[in-house]
């Protein structure tokens, strides 16, 4: 089986977030159980070529935006430290930026035109490298029209054959774009319509993806249902339950060598299972003393590693959170950016409470990995979750994430019940602020625990959270479409007059 993932962004070259994870590990983990998989990315201005070790130019396709012609060069490289072939699209006018979607001005003005041109090359690279794929996968609304892009092909074009499977990360993110956009994409008019491109009197290119792709996968299963129904699903829950049997959650992974508490060398200790409680006390100790946190060991250490925004619902814990650490003996960090309302809410809890809370704004990766090492307790409390990265990375280092039943939260925590020995987190039901603390105080009645809080720990770290169960599921839905996407063709050929 041979497959090529387009994405707008790919770890570790570009990344905003969860998609840029996927995108990275995802290639390797399929290698490694068979399918021939490469990446198609955009080259950005702050992606250094040479920086890569060894590339070479591939080429160069023609691409059209509205009858204008436009010529990306094709760069050739491997994934960093994988066997991946990756293909970097250069096309400076599109992507010779600093931003991947936006800079601080805001959205780009022509990130429709941007993301056109990286839809279409998925169709036009292959005759470039001489390679021909069974399967175009497609990673969230940027190259959502691709589907369409390869429906619209004359019947004679051997391209037709090639199945397509769309992957939503994030539905809330669909690329919403005046109509005009339409005579841009060279689209035929017909595919706009309700069945179709057309969304409230807009293109809505993660709309034609989702009725043009032939599979559709979400990143957890529960997300693939919950987004069948409002409030998850964002205007399309239409399109969705129309496509629901080709509609398939599949769990994100993690590289599990990347985040390994026993070799990360950003820790003072490394640790495994059999030491992991004087492992994460030494980690603990530095984790305090590098927040300016005062060396209480014994006090329970609440942690958020997260984007600030309202999906994330760390509005409802900061409302929570003075009641948390007045009532209880508890402490709490968070590392985060986004939400200027959201950091000066947490930053003035700091200041208020200088010697139980720290909150540090921005990203830093040393200081979320001895979160993760140090920390008690990881809070997720997300309105909606498509997957979740942290809650796997806690587990891995033996931290017992609190989370919200939602999305991948709910697929991938196993509750905590008095009695129930195979439980990983503390997780609740409902978006209120009041669940939440219970929540927290149930947390800290397993901290008082010790046999029930390491028995959760070392669940946690036991868990399989590699991407080779992944890998394997992609691979046979990968096989699903193809063999649907033929059936298709000769459906089409039998109709000829």
């Amino acid at each position: 089986m041979k497959v090529l993932l387009v994405s707008p962004e790919v770890s570790p070259l570009s990344k905003t977030g969860g998609l840029g994870d996927v995108a990275g590990a995802l290639p390797q983990a399929l290698r490694q159980v068979g399918v021939d998989a490469r990446v198609l990315c955009p080259l950005y201005g702050f992606i250094d070529p040479e920086s890569l070790g060894k590339t070479r130019q591939a080429g160069s396709i023609r691409l059209s935006i509205g009858g204008a012609a436009r010529r990306a060069n094709v760069v050739e490289t491997k994934l960093p430290a994988t066997d991946v072939p990756l293909y970097l699209l250069q096309h400076k006018r599109s992507f010779d930026r600093k931003g991947i979607y936006s800079d601080a001005n805001g959205d780009f003005t022509d990130n429709d035109e941007r993301f056109l041109l990286l839809a279409q090359s998925a169709l036009a690279l292959p005759s470039a490298i001489n390679w021909t794929p069974d399967v175009l996968h497609l990673h969230d609304w940027t190259v959502a029209l691709t589907p369409a892009c390869l429906n619209a092909l004359p019947s004679g074009d051997a391209r037709r054959q090639w199945a397509s499977v769309l992957t939503i990360h994030n539905l809330m993110h669909q690329g919403v774009f005046p109509k005009t956009v339409l005579d841009k994409s060279e689209l035929p008019h017909e595919f706009y319509n309700a069945n179709g491109l057309e969304h409230n009197g807009c293109l809505n290119m993660l709309k034609g993806g989702i009725h043009h792709a032939t599979k559709i996968t979400t990143v957890s299963p529960t997300y693939s249902r919950e987004i069948q129904e409002e409030p998850f699903a964002h205007g399309l829950q239409k399109s969705l339950k129309h496509r629901a049997a080709d509609l398939i959650g599949i769990i994100n992974g993690i590289d599990c060598a990347q985040w390994d508490p026993n070799t990360d060398r950003s820790l003072i200790r490394n640790y495994s299972i059999p030491d992991v409680e004087d492992g994460k006390t030494a980690c603990k100790k530095d984790l305090l003393e590098t927040l300016g946190l005062p060396q209480e060991e014994k006090r329970p250490l609440f942690f958020v590693v997260s984007r600030l925004d309202q999906q994330k619902g760390l509005d409802l814990l900061a409302n929570v959170l003075p009641k948390l650490i007045s009532d209880h003996d508890a402490a709490f960090a968070l590392l985060g950016s986004g939400d200027p309302l959201l950091e000066s809410t947490y930053k003035s809890i700091s200041r208020e409470n200088p010697d139980r809370v720290a909150a540090v704004i921005g990203f830093d990766e040393k200081l979320a990995r001895k979160l993760f090492a140090g920390g008690d307790f990881l809070v997720v409390p997300s309105r909606f979750e498509p997957c979740g990265l942290t809650q796997l990375y806690a587990m891995r280092y033996g931290t017992i994430p609190v989370v919200r039943e939602t999305g991948g939260l709910a697929d991938t925590v196993t509750p905590w019940r008095p009695g129930k020995r195979s439980a990983t987190g503390i997780v609740y039901e409902g978006m209120g602020e009041w669940e939440l603390f219970l929540a927290l105080e149930q947390a800290l009645k397993v901290y008082r625990s010790q046999k029930t809080f390491s028995a959760l720990r070392r669940n946690g770290m036991q868990r399989d959270s590699s991407w080779e169960p992944s890998a394997k599921y992609y691979a046979k839905t990968y096989s699903w479409a193809v063999e649907q996407r033929l059936k298709t063709i000769r459906k089409e050929e039998d109709l000829k007059p």
